[in-house]
C-alpha cells in the first residue's frame, strides 16, 4: 500500500493500526510508548479496571485504536475523549457518573497544569450531568469557598463535552461553552 501511495506521490489518509500479535499477555506491554496514556488512564480512574480484569488491556486497546482512528489528539481533552468513547461502547451501560466525573476532574486538572494562557481556571461541563467542574491555576486558587462563578447557573451544553477557559474570578469569568 505504501510503494503505491508513494508511487502516486500520495500518502494514504490513515496509517494502518499497528498489528499487535493475539498472544501476546497484553497489548500495554508491546509498546512502551503508550505505557505512559495507560498509566494516565487508570491510575486517575482504577475503577475503570474493574470494567475489564485484570489490567483493562482491552479498554484501553479499543480506546486506543478508536483515537487512532478518529486522529483524537491526547492532550489534555484526553480524559474527555475516553468518556466520549466510553460513553458510544459497549461499556456504555457500564459505567456511572462517578466514572464520568472523574475524567472530567482529571481533564481539568491536565489544563491547569498545561495551560500557558491568561486564564485563571478552566469549566467542564457534560450533557449527562447538572454539574460542571472547576479548576483553577495555582495563583487563583481560591481559599476554602467557591468563587463566584462557581455558585452561577451556567447555561447548558450544545455539544456531549464542553469548557470555558475563566479569565476572571468573579461571575463574570464564564463567557460561552467550547466544543470539545
Amino acid at each position: 500500500m505504501e510503494k503505491i501511495a508513494r508511487a502516486a506521490g500520495k500518502r494514504p489518509a490513515v496509517q494502518p493500526f499497528p498489528d499487535y500479535p493475539g498472544n501476546a499477555r497484553s497489548f500495554v506491554h508491546l509498546d512502551a510508548r503508550l505505557l505512559p496514556y495507560w498509566h494516565t488512564l487508570f491510575d486517575v480512574c482504577p475503577a475503570l479496571l474493574k470494567l475489564d480484569p485484570p489490567d483493562g488491556t482491552r479498554i484501553f486497546r479499543t480506546f486506543m485504536t478508536w483515537a487512532y482512528r478518529r486522529q483524537v489528539i491526547l492532550d489534555w481533552t484526553f480524559h474527555l475523549q475516553v468518556c466520549r468513547w466510553l460513553l458510544e461502547s459497549d461499556y456504555r451501560f457500564r459505567i456511572d457518573e462517578e466514572h464520568i466525573e472523574t475524567l472530567m476532574i482529571a481533564a481539568a486538572a491536565r489544563w491547569v497544569v498545561s495551560d500557558h494562557s491568561e486564564a485563571l481556571g478552566v469549566v467542564l461541563t457534560w450533557q449527562g450531568s447538572a454539574a460542571p467542574v472547576f479548576d483553577w491555576k495555582r495563583s487563583a486558587r481560591p481559599a476554602c469557598r467557591p468563587m463566584a462563578v462557581e455558585l452561577e447557573e451556567l447555561p447548558p451544553t450544545p455539544w456531549d463535552f464542553a469548557w470555558c477557559p475563566l479569565g476572571t474570578r468573579s461571575g463574570a469569568g464564564f463567557r460561552r461553552w467550547l466544543k470539545v
